[in-house]
């Protein structure tokens, strides 16, 4: 199947039949031009790259009958990211790739417009004249490869970049040395075979769901994440299990070298995780402003996570029976996410998580903060009373 006609396709509801036919044409006479180039060459390592060539004169046809904004809305990323992040997928062994004419080309972007959409996969693979089952493994594939190549678009801030970090916190919420924010939301799944008990993935209502934990920076870039616990864990207790919860265990200076996290209620007070100050309904005017600040600060992630799963619609309707693969999805997702970003600004839309639950000092086990945590969540909030009335003072 030609990549061209896989396109005419997948534009079918944005052009009439004779534009898709004119298109047809046009691509063919570019890729019959290509032919006869190719044919004229002598190099050997011309001839080995055919595929990738004929893949790049499609694919400049394509982007010749859509629109920079009409590309992105279809595949998120830019011709320029998808055409390099088909470079670097080329070398890989695709094992999905197993039918005549289907190239790197055709996998990266039928996998793209996967995870976009929430269309059946066999409205996708009718899209494409394959089979269903083609476009399921390719894709789990896609994310697996993407996982394993683009790693580093997902890394923990250092250096000079932790630095820029907390003054971007700072200069958008006013809040002081704040390096990353964390939040949570829940990722449908179909019931889970491949973990020890699958009913602590079953909520009370009989659907199955992992949860996705993910710190953000002051852009709204993801910084770390992860999507394989269960629903009926209680947040505190996915922090401890992931690899930041442990590193803030051992050794928190390494990881934050005096800076700190911002969370919700749901996670413990620490001189490492702030949190906001419980409502007893005896607010003070400084304790007011802190909280208003961290909820400021929390909808930076609030907002990436919301826009995650509008721009990659397939997170609502993985259908996995897989733990491991809806992870693997979940963080391929959030790197092509990352890519996003580079060339869009995030849409704060503050969303609450799917399940409310309980701070974690009501829970049994739970407490009030550690003697470090309390005090340097007061020191901050005693500061930002000292700012307003300082501002307050200049301005009188």
């Amino acid at each position: 199947m030609a990549l061209e006609t896989c396109i005419a396709f997948l534009l079918a509801d944005m052009y009439d039949a004779e534009d898709i036919m004119l298109f047809n044409k046009n691509a063919t006479r570019k890729r019959r031009r290509a032919s006869v180039k190719l044919k004229n060459e002598e190099s050997v390592q011309v001839n080995l790259k055919r595929e990738d060539d004929d893949g790049k004169v499609v694919f400049n046809a394509v982007l010749q009958s859509l629109t920079i904004s009409d590309f992105k809305s279809h595949f998120q990323l830019t011709p320029t990211q998808t055409e390099e992040l088909v470079q670097l997928l080329a070398p890989c062994k695709w094992a999905a790739i197993r039918q005549e004419d289907w190239t790197v080309w055709h996998a990266v972007l039928s996998s793209l417009w996967t995870l976009s959409t929430q269309e059946s996969y066999q409205s996708v693979a009718n899209r494409f004249h394959v089979a269903e089952s083609l476009i399921c493994d390719q894709m789990d594939e896609f994310c697996t490869l993407v996982t394993t190549n683009l790693a580093n678009h997902i890394h923990w801030p250092q250096a000079e970049e932790a630095d820029m970090c907390v003054k971007g916190f700072f200069s958008a919420v006013g809040l002081p040395d704040t390096l990353c924010v964390v939040g949570t939301r829940l990722i449908p799944i179909m019931k889970p075979t491949d973990v020890p008990d699958s009913e602590v993935y079953r909520d009370t209502e009989g659907a199955y769901f992992a949860k996705l934990m993910a710190f953000c920076d002051h852009k709204g870039r993801f910084t770390y994440v992860s999507a394989e616990h269960p629903i009926n864990w209680h947040n505190s207790r996915v922090l401890s299990a992931t690899e930041v919860g442990k590193a803030l265990q051992e050794d928190p200076v390494a990881l934050l070298h005096g800076k700190h996290i911002l969370g919700d209620s749901t996670f413990p007070l620490t001189e490492h995780v702030l949190t906001p100050f419980p409502d007893y309904g005896t607010f003070g005017q400084k304790k007011v402003c802190y909280n208003q600040k961290v909820r400021s600060a929390l909808a930076v992630v609030q907002g990436s996570i919301h826009t995650l799963r509008s721009c990659f619609q397939r997170l609502g309707c993985l259908q996995k029976h897989s733990v491991c693969q809806t992870s693997l999805s979940v963080k391929a997702c959030c790197i092509l996410y990352n890519m996003y970003l580079e060339t869009y600004n995030v849409i704060v839309d503050c969303m609450d998580d799917d399940i409310p639950q309980k701070p974690f000092h009501e829970l049994p086990y739970g407490h009030s903060g550690s003697l470090g945590g309390i005090s340097k969540r007061q020191d901050i909030a005693a500061s930002l009373g000292r700012t307003a009335k300082k501002r307050k003072s200049m301005h009188n």
